[in-house]
C-alpha cells in the first residue's frame, strides 16, 4: 500500500479511494504510478499533463520520475502554485 496526496486542483479530482492503495505489480516508478494513475482517472491524468506536475516521494522533491515506489511510500502530487 502507498499513501497518494493530491494537493490543490489534484484534490479536486482524485476520489477519496486512491488515497492509500495497493498498486498492480507493474507499477515499479514514479512513473509507472502517473501512467497508471492516467489509466484509473482520464480527468486527473489530463490535469497532471497539462501543467507541470511535482512529485513529492516521502517528503523530498522527486526530480527523477525513474525512482522506485514501495510499499509505505508517500506520494504527493503538487500542482503549480499561484498567489502573490
Amino acid at each position: 500500500m502507498v499513501n497518494l496526496i493530491f494537493l490543490g486542483k489534484f484534490g479536486d479530482l482524485a476520489p477519496t479511494h486512491l488515497s492509500k492503495v495497493a498498486l498492480p505489480g507493474d507499477v515499479r516508478t514514479l512513473a509507472d504510478l502517473k501512467h497508471w494513475l492516467t489509466r484509473q482517472q482520464p480527468l486527473l491524468g489530463q490535469a497532471m499533463a497539462a501543467t507541470t506536475t511535482r512529485l513529492i516521494l516521502n517528503q523530498c522533491v522527486a526530480h527523477d520520475l525513474s525512482l522506485p515506489v514501495s510499499d509505505g511510500d508517500e506520494i504527493a502530487f503538487l500542482p503549480p502554485m499561484s498567489g502573490g
